[in-house]
């Protein structure tokens, strides 16, 4: 299994790439903080948590209509991809752009297969929010004991 910093799709900008490996060889060589902790430029910016039964990511995506989003989920990867429009008019002059425009597509791995079919997600204030189910075999069991 490839790193994280190995994984993400090229961003087209090489500065932004470029800054991903730095990161990337820093943790791997046990540099600076753990590449989990650090901010990221990668889009969209993204939490990932754990409960006994679950796992939940949230994903910041401002000015994104649903019906431009798309996820996916295959085994125990999921991704995220879309399209965020230009919002400023073609005939303008534009002085600084931060904010990304263009199609996007983000993987992240999870740590085990889960149940995709019973998968929910929603999308509102420019948050999405997905719960994917453990897959059964992976969900901790009780297991009762007996008095001999």
């Amino acid at each position: 299994m490839a790193p994280y910093w190995l994984s993400q799709p090229w961003s087209g900008d090489p500065w932004t790439s470029l800054d991903q490996l730095h990161r990337g060889l820093d943790e791997l060589f046990g540099r600076g903080a753990p590449l989990a902790t650090r901010r990221t430029s990668a889009f969209p910016p993204v939490n990932l948590y754990e409960t006994p039964d679950a796992y939940v990511l949230t994903a910041e995506l401002p000015g994104l209509r649903s019906e431009d989003l798309e996820v996916s989920i295959e085994r125990n990867r999921v991704t995220l991809r879309g399209q965020r429009a230009i919002d400023h008019p073609a005939d303008a002059s534009v002085h600084r752009a931060e904010r990304r425009a263009g199609s996007f597509r983000r993987t992240l791995e999870l740590p085990m297969d889960v149940d995709a079919d019973k998968a929910e997600a929603a999308h509102r204030s420019g948050v999405l929010m997905l719960r994917v189910p453990k897959h059964e075999a992976a969900q901790p069991r009780r297991i009762a004991v007996q008095a001999s």
